[in-house]
């Protein structure tokens, strides 16, 4: 069964692993993130990737939650994750003892919870503070200039002198770094800005922007062209063990640009895709799912439920079932078998499955979508009317 498993604490990282009917977090999810040196020598995926959200954090999650958002049925009927996928009220904690196969519909994602490293907070805070230290204006300061700038400097004037043959800048240098050569306000000014400087990397680190593997430059120069592929000998053995995949789920707003090229293409141009009518829903694929429908159906319904049969019911709607997974499987063989066997296409059209689902649905998936879109265009008459009787009722 294949899952998804979000790093980084990131929407745009959720990542498609496979596991078998045994695997538990303890015994599969933990080992993705495991720093702990192999016995064999082998490399941990933690030392070629970056998993976690943050140089502020721990290296490894403390708790690992399922998604229970509905989910975005796509014009393939297919399901992608909601922007509020990691959202509280949509999250249930997963016990790490019971396999996960018993705990999750297949393609549901895994969002790990991650605690702040009080260690890494305070090294970065000391490391933060000396270096404002070094640029108090000299006017205050007990150490005055000791600033990064005026240390390189120091170390390019005699270069200037000796080899360079410039005495004449090696001299402006010198005044430079005098204390308190410039004047007070222009000190506080620099001072300021190095303020603003360190507050905005403060920022780009905390947010994720800037979230190295490491800061060693020998490791970073050695992982400059390292490959995370089952090509790659080194670590071939750790992917097999974990899994790996190596698909990313896309966003809806990925899907979106995705199926639309993909539309255009297909009809032979815009002009061509507007005359087949197929504008509308390229550029506005597929449709939000609402409670008890998607990855909120209940598991212990997965092979008694039945999904085509539920859409055309009174009360329709989008339900998982076993029926439902062997209805997409159908799909993609038969995609699949378009491909003449040729192995570099078919292995483009699994790719695209996986991370953005079908788009050439069968007449079965096809009815199954347009009968949800109907409920979801009624819908959307009915929210249109209520706001257009309010607005109404404004006037009055």
């Amino acid at each position: 069964m294949e899952i998804y498993l979000r790093f980084n604490d990131d929407f745009e990282n959720d990542y498609a692993f496979q596991i078998s009917n045994e695997d538990t977090i303890n015994s599969k999810i933990k080992k993705i993130f495991s720093t702990t040196p192999n016995k064999s020598g082998m490399k941990n995926l933690s030392d070629i990737m970056v998993l976690r959200p943050s140089i502020f954090h721990e290296w490894q999650p403390y708790e690992y939650y399922k998604s229970c958002h509905p989910g975005y049925l796509t014009e393939g009927g297919c399901l992608l994750y909601s922007y509020d996928a990691a959202e509280p009220q949509y999250l249930e904690k997963l016990d790490e003892e019971k396999p996960l196969f018993d705990q999750l519909w297949p393609g549901q994602l895994i969002i790990p919870k991650w605690k702040y490293s009080g260690k890494y907070v305070k090294i970065f805070a000391v490391i933060m503070l000396a270096w404002l230290y070094t640029d108090l204006p000299d006017v205050i300061s007990p150490t005055p200039g000791i600033c990064l700038t005026n240390n390189i400097s120091r170390l390019v004037i005699p270069l200037l002198d000796n080899y360079l043959d410039q005495p004449e800048l090696a001299d402006k240098l010198r005044e430079e770094i005098a204390p308190n050569f410039s004047s007070v306000l222009a000190q506080w000014a620099f001072f300021f800005l190095h303020i603003l400087k360190i507050t905005m990397l403060t920022f780009l680190f905390k947010i994720g922007v800037a979230n190295p593997l490491t800061f060693n430059a020998l490791k970073i120069y050695k992982l400059r062209n390292f490959e995370i592929s089952h090509r790659n000998a080194g670590i071939k053995d750790v992917l097999k063990s974990i899994g790996w995949i190596g698909s990313r789920k896309a966003s809806y707003d990925q899907y979106q640009a995705s199926f639309y090229n993909y539309t255009i293409k297909k009809h032979g141009g815009i002009v061509q895709a507007y005359r087949a009518g197929v504008i509308k829903s390229a550029a506005a694929p597929g449709m939000p799912l609402h409670a008890g429908e998607g990855f909120q159906t209940p598991l212990n319904e997965r092979f008694t439920g039945k999904t085509f049969e539920t859409i055309e019911s009174e009360n329709p709607k989008f339900i998982l079932s076993e029926e439902y997974y062997v209805e997409v499987e159908n799909n993609l063989k038969s995609i699949l078998e378009k491909c003449n066997n040729d192995i570099g296409l078919m292995n483009e059209e699994i790719k695209r499955f996986r991370r953005f689902g079908i788009f050439e649905p069968n007449e079965k998936m096809q009815h199954l979508v347009k009968l949800r879109k109907e409920v979801y265009t009624q819908e959307k008459e009915l929210e249109e009317k209520e706001k257009e009787s309010k607005e109404a009722k404004k006037q009055k």
